[in-house]
C-alpha cells in the first residue's frame, strides 16, 4: 500500500521548485515532517546535542567524542533510549534517525488482517 504524502513546501523550497520549473507556481504550504529544533552544547559536559521533531515525536541525541553516544525518543507517555557508536556528529545523526525509524516500524501494525 502506498503511503499518503502530506504536502509540505518551505518558502525556499517553493522558490527552488519555481526556479527549476519542476512544477508551475508552487506556493509554501504545510508543516515540515522533520524539523531541527536546536543544537546546543550539553549543560553537563559541553558535548553537542541535537533535538529534532519527527512527525510530532522528539528525538534528542548527545554526541560523545569517544564514540559512545546516546539517543532518546520522547513521544508522550512513551520514552526510549539507546547507546550508539558513532565516529562523527553526522554519523550519529544518521544512526539516530535509523534507530528512530526502527522504533516506529516496531510500533506499526504489520499484520495482514
Amino acid at each position: 500500500m502506498a503511503e499518503t504524502v502530506r504536502r509540505y513546501v518551505s518558502e525556499a523550497g517553493a522558490e527552488a521548485f519555481n526556479d527549476l520549473r519542476i512544477y508551475a507556481s508552487v506556493m509554501p504550504e504545510g508543516n515540515p515532517p522533520i524539523k531541527m529544533l536546536g543544537r546546543l552544547p550539553s549543560e553537563e559536559c559541553g558535548c553537542p546535542e541535537e533535538l529534532w521533531r519527527i512527525e510530532g515525536i522528539d528525538l534528542l541525541f548527545h554526541f560523545e567524542a569517544d564514540g559512545k553516544s546516546e539517543a532518546f525518543v520522547f513521544a508522550g507517555d512513551f520514552e526510549a533510549e539507546t547507546t550508539l557508536t558513532a565516529r562523527t556528529l553526522n554519523d550519529l545523526r544518521a544512526k539516530a534517525f535509523q534507530w528512530f525509524a526502527d522504533i516506529i516500524d516496531m510500533g506499526e501494525d504489520t499484520s495482514d488482517g
